[in-house]
């Protein structure tokens, strides 16, 4: 049960006693000021709930009082409740320009305070809990109006570069067709419709990219455990469109564990994806690329690594060592769109993602995302035997 806090302002304490003995004191917790001086001066110390302020006083009346009480921000929302032996509508009317919100007569009735005091605390308990949503609503709009400034600097720097790239290809081989069209050979056709065809292509990624991005500051789609994401056959399904169905290089090699993921799927399909792209695109004659993936301490974590060292792999810890001491190359780095949103998405579940890339020949990225709870019933079993991609 909560206890409320009430302020009962008067001078004379038999008054106060009498305040006392009507209402319960499981439910309420009483504290006397015996002057309006004292009772401003106490207001910090005794945080009320409501305000039991007498009308007739020496020095500061209650009136006065009651308008100094309101004139602060702090306190103004703390119902006041007049307790006079004054009658007549004048008097009424300059309580109520002072600022009270409600009155108790003298002689005090059990049965009339308690319910005044009663519904004075319902007011105050819905004025703080539209303070608390509103409060809320600063900080979502503060966040994202964050969020939109990011995406806004993203939008202006990261998609103009990338979008300019095809269409300057686009433009400057359309205007070469165009210009030596009845000189060219239907090879040569053929090499200028396919470029431009690959770029089409490299547009309506960058669009879905960009639409993804949209979706994803909007509109966070909600997760439930029914849509939990399994690592391992989309890590292998990201890899089957990256080589478009033909047999993955032997040079990659992917051990991932079966888990049920706290993600939504298709953001983690976008991850995969994102990271697949990154990483393999970055592999240079002479390296192999690992993909893996293990539970350590109830989180899933990945590495996707790009090396030269033959013999046995780095485990997972070594890595992430290795990463942690090479952060700094994350940190001064400018991530492409595509890794920002994938940053992004990790951070959203509260995962970690990392990036290090010491030399030309060598990249990893290392993050870790949540598992679905194992207290909640799992479809299938778990295979802890990784599979082996690419390898003949």
């Amino acid at each position: 049960m909560n206890t409320y806090s009430i302020l009962v302002v008067d001078d004379e304490p038999d008054n106060f006693d009498v305040i006392q003995s009507l209402l319960p004191g499981e439910s309420y917790k009483l504290h006397y000021a015996i002057s309006g001086e004292h009772a401003l001066a106490s207001l910090d110390k005794f945080d009320p709930d409501v305000i039991l302020l007498d009308v007739m006083m020496p020095c500061i009346n209650g009136i006065e009082v009651c308008k100094q009480i309101k004139a602060m921000s702090k306190w103004q929302a703390v119902p006041i409740v007049m307790v006079t032996a004054l009658s007549g509508k004048e008097n009424l009317a300059r309580c109520l320009a002072a600022g009270a919100d409600d009155f108790v007569n003298k002689p005090v009735n059990g049965i009339e305070l308690r319910a005044r005091v009663s519904s004075m605390l319902r007011i105050k308990k819905q004025h703080d809990r539209i303070q608390s949503f509103s409060k809320l609503q600063r900080h979502n709009i503060h966040s994202l109006t964050n969020d939109l400034n990011e995406i806004r600097l993203d939008l202006a720097a990261e998609f103009s570069r990338e979008f300019d790239y095809p269409l300057d290809i686009m433009t400057e081989t359309t205007e070469h067709l165009i210009d030596n069209l009845d000189r060219l050979s239907t090879a040569a056709i053929i090499h200028i419709l396919g470029q431009n065809n690959r770029s089409t292509l490299q547009l309506r990624k960058l669009m879905e990219k960009f639409w993804f991005y949209l979706q994803l500051i909007v509109e966070k789609p909600a997760f439930n455990y029914g849509d939990a994401s399994i690592p391992k056959s989309i890590f292998e399904q990201s890899l089957q469109n990256r080589f478009q169905g033909a047999v993955i290089p032997s040079q990659i090699i992917c051990e991932i564990e079966d888990a049920r993921l706290a993600v939504n799927t298709n953001q983690f399909q976008w991850i995969c994806n994102e990271l697949i792209e990154y990483v393999i695109g970055n592999i240079i004659p002479n390296t192999r690329t690992r993909i893996f993936g293990e539970v350590i301490d109830d989180m899933f974590h990945f590495s996707l690594t790009n090396y030269q060292r033959d013999g046995e792999n780095p485990s997972i810890v070594e890595m992430t060592k290795s990463i942690q001491l090479n952060s700094s190359t994350y940190e001064e780095r400018e991530l492409k769109i595509g890794l920002k949103i994938v940053k992004k998405l990790i951070n959203n579940y509260d995962g970690v993602f990392l990036l290090s890339s010491p030399n030309e020949a060598e990249t990893t990225v290392y993050l870790t995302l949540p598992l679905v709870p194992e207290r909640l019933p799992m479809t299938g079993s778990l295979l802890k035997t990784p599979t082996v991609l690419g390898q003949n």
